[in-house]
C-alpha cells in the first residue's frame, strides 16, 4: 500500500466536498480529506464554499463549511484539482492539489488550516500601506526642506485617519520648521495622547513650547522625555538650558552632567557644564570643561567663544 502526501502549490487551502453518488466513480474514491477554514484571528468561518475542479476530467465538486469552519471530502478520486475557496465579503483563495497516485483503500489527509481575510481588512491594510508610504515621502521632503510639500501630503493622510500618530508627528515637525509653533503644538500634543511613551514627540513639543516662551511647559515636556529615555543627551541639554536661564544652576548642572554621561565629548554640554561651574565659583572645573569643549569642536565661532571663557575663568583664578 502506498501513501502519497498532499503537495501544495501557492497558499495552503482547505477542501470539504460532498461527492454525488456515481457507480462509475465508486472504485476510484480513494481520498478522505478533512480541514478547517478560519479568519486571521483563528476563528472558524462557516458558510465558506469550497469548489474543486478535476483538471483532466473537468468534473467539479463543492461543499460548504459548517459552523465550526470544518469541511470534509469523502471518496475523492485520484487526480489533479484546481481549488477555489469563496465567501461573500472575503477575498477568494486558489490552489492546486495533486492526488495523482491511485489508492487501494481510502486514504485520510488532513489539510492545513485555510485563512480567509475579509475584504474590509484588505482595504484597511492597503490604506495603512498608502499612509505609511505618504508619511515616508513627507519625512523625506522635510529633510530636503520642502516643508509645504510635506505638510500637504500629511494633511491628506490625516483626512482619512485623523489619529495617525506618525503623520501627526511629522506634521508637527513641518509646522515647527515653518515656525508655526501653535499648530505644531496641536499636532504633537495629539501624538503624546495617542502614543504617550514616544519620547521624540515630547522632546519636539518641548522645543515648540520654548520658542513660544512657555518655559515651564517646555521643561515639563523635556522632563517627560528624560523619564522615557534617560539617555537622551538632547533632552538633558535643552532642559538644562532652561534651568540655567532661570537661575536654577545646581539643577542645570545635574542635567548637563547626565547628558555628558551619554555623550562625554559633546561641546555644548561641556560648555554649559563649565558655565555652571563658573556660577558656583568652581573655576578649575570650569576651565577643564571649557578646554574639553574647545578640543571637541571645529566651529571657529565656538572656538573663539570658548577661548574667551577660558581666559576669563583663568583671570578670575589669580
Amino acid at each position: 500500500m502506498r501513501h502519497d502526501s498532499v503537495r501544495h502549490v501557492g497558499a495552503a487551502v482547505g477542501l470539504g466536498v460532498l461527492l454525488l453518488a456515481s457507480p462509475g466513480l465508486a472504485q476510484h474514491r480513494e481520498y478522505y480529506i478533512v480541514g478547517r477554514v478560519l479568519d486571521p484571528e483563528k476563528k472558524p468561518l462557516p458558510g465558506v464554499e469550497v469548489r474543486l475542479l478535476d483538471v483532466s476530467t473537468s468534473r467539479s465538486y463543492h461543499v460548504t463549511t459548517d459552523k465550526k469552519g470544518a469541511f470534509k471530502l469523502a471518496g475523492l478520486p485520484h487526480g489533479v484539482y484546481e481549488v477555489t475557496i469563496l465567501k461573500d465579503g472575503y477575498t477568494s483563495r486558489r490552489d492546486e492539489w495533486k492526488f495523482e497516485t491511485p489508492q487501494e483503500t481510502m486514504q485520510r489527509v488532513e489539510v492545513p488550516d485555510v485563512v480567509l481575510v475579509s475584504e474590509a481588512r484588505v482595504q484597511e491594510v492597503q490604506r495603512l500601506e498608502a499612509a505609511e508610504s505618504a508619511t515616508r515621502e513627507a519625512a523625506d521632503k522635510i529633510r530636503s526642506g520642502d516643508l509645504d510639500g510635506a505638510i500637504g501630503l500629511l494633511q491628506d493622510v490625516l483626512v482619512k485617519n485623523p489619529r495617525d500618530a506618525n503623520a501627526l508627528f511629522f506634521l508637527g515637525l513641518g509646522y515647527a520648521g515653518k515656525k508655526r509653533y501653535p499648530e505644531a503644538v496641536e499636532a504633537l500634543s495629539q501624538v503624546t495622547e495617542i502614543a504617550p511613551r514616544f519620547p521624540g514627540a515630547h522632546f519636539e513639543l518641548g522645543v515648540c513650547y520654548r520658542h513660544l516662551g512657555e518655559l515651564e511647559k517646555a521643561l515639563a515636556a523635556y522632563d517627560r522625555t528624560l523619564e522615557l529615555d534617560p539617555a537622551s543627551a538632547d533632552g538633558a541639554y535643552n532642559s538644562g538650558l532652561i534651568l540655567f536661564e532661570t537661575n536654577r544652576v545646581d539643577e542645570a548642572l545635574r542635567r548637563f552632567q547626565a547628558g555628558l554621561a551619554t555623550k562625554p565629548d559633546d561641546p555644548g554640554l561641556l560648555e554649559m557644564a563649565g558655565r555652571c561651574y563658573v556660577n558656583q565659583a568652581k573655576l578649575d572645573a570650569a576651565v577643564e570643561h571649557f578646554e574639553k569643549a574647545r578640543a571637541a569642536t571645529q566651529d571657529p565661532a565656538k572656538v573663539e567663544t570658548l577661548d574667551e571663557l577660558i581666559r576669563l575663568a583663568r583671570a578670575s583664578m589669580k
